[in-house]
């Protein structure tokens, strides 16, 4: 029986979409799609590359539509990966969804679980962890990790992205995370230009996130966004600490990526007592 269940899913598509938003991703998306070749439903949401990114794409039989120029700055960049990601929620033609970025790849194990998740999952979305690789080895200890996210979303149930940056799905009703959280991860590939610039690609996140915070009183400042993010860098400094004491050997995650995260969140904090100061 078992045999024969093996045999009939290597035969047939997984019923199951998978969605990417792609921006000049040419180099990395052969690799993630490459991960999703065996899915039935394949949406890439682009932003208008004029690298090989669409030919790419088209080789894996993926449906292309374009990112709606509500979710765009005017220069044509991405504004709001929620409003992008609906797009993807939207077009999916099955009930479960895998969102993906196009320099991440689905691992054997997630593929497996998607399995599982289509034949009897009932759940209106499933959190994974990350795993991160750089130079050809998986990074076992990072403060980031587990790095739990829901990226396996239902379709039919109301389920939406919230938030312009660090985006999350919305679900109509309470989830319980002793039933929708998987241990197969998605992988993220890291390549020079991340860790080498982290807060130059990611520090107009920041400024991003502010204008959605809004406006902040002293109070509000000091109990959210110092204290959270106080305590976000302590979390980062503690961990990296501890890990490569305890664990010297292992392979861990690049200092200078770490270093940005701190970098970040003193960022939110500084950029935020200076709208309190133009108040």
């Amino acid at each position: 029986m078992l045999l024969l269940e093996t045999f009939l899913r290597n035969m047939a598509k997984i019923q199951c979409s998978i969605g990417m938003l792609t921006f000049n991703s040419g180099t990395t998306l052969r690799r993630a799609l490459e991960s999703v070749k065996d899915f039935d439903d394949i949406v890439v949401c682009d932003g208008g590359s004029t690298d090989d990114t669409l030919t790419i794409a088209r080789e894996y039989g993926a449906r292309i539509i374009a990112q709606n120029s509500e979710c765009k700055n005017e220069n044509g960049s991405l504004r709001d990966f929620a409003c992008a990601k609906n797009q993807l929620i939207d077009e999916a033609r099955h009930p479960y969804l895998l969102i993906l970025d196009s320099d991440e790849m689905a691992s054997a194990e997630l593929v497996d679980e998607l399995w599982r998740i289509v034949e009897k999952g009932v759940e209106d979305g499933y959190r994974i962890p990350i795993r991160m690789w750089w130079k050809g080895k998986m990074i076992e200890y990072a403060a980031n990790y587990p790095g739990y996210q829901y990226r396996i979303v239902r379709t039919d149930r109301d389920v939406r992205m919230v938030k312009p940056v660090h985006e999350r799905p919305r679900f109509s009703r309470p989830l319980d995370m002793t039933k929708t959280t998987l241990n197969a991860p998605w992988y993220v590939y890291l390549d020079e230009d991340f860790v080498y610039n982290y807060m130059k690609r990611n520090g107009k996140y920041a400024q991003r996130e502010l204008e959605v915070f809004g406006r902040v009183s002293l109070r509000r400042w000091l109990g959210v966004m110092v204290l959270k993010n106080l305590r976000s860098i302590a979390g980062i400094v503690l961990k990296t600490f501890w890990y490569r004491v305890r664990y010297p050997r292992a392979v861990h995650m690049p200092l200078l990526v770490e270093w940005g995260r701190v970098q970040y969140h003193f960022l939110l904090i500084t950029h935020a007592a200076k709208q309190i100061c133009r108040i």
